[in-house]
């Protein structure tokens, strides 16, 4: 059963990863949302640092995972406007 948790949390956590692929090769981030990439990633820190509290191993990969890619992803936007 814990398997669906890892899968689903595996996938949110590399889910960014072609858009930074893609802003990467393009070298443009214009259509991106500074808002939305901001709005997720104070939601990953916050759920990241939920997942510490209630210390769930694999809850605190994931997220910082997913959080760590869409902190890559907002660091592009900003630099390949």
């Amino acid at each position: 059963m814990y398997w669906i948790g890892f899968v689903g949390g595996l996938m949110v956590a590399v889910g960014f990863m072609p858009q930074i692929v893609k802003v990467l090769q393009t070298r443009s981030a214009g259509d991106l949302s500074l808002g939305m990439l901001l709005t997720i990633f104070i939601g990953g820190l916050l759920y990241t640092t939920y997942a510490i509290l209630i210390k769930d191993p694999i809850f605190i990969t994931m997220n910082t995972l997913a959080t760590t890619n869409t902190l890559i992803l907002l660091l592009l936007k900003l630099r390949f406007r």
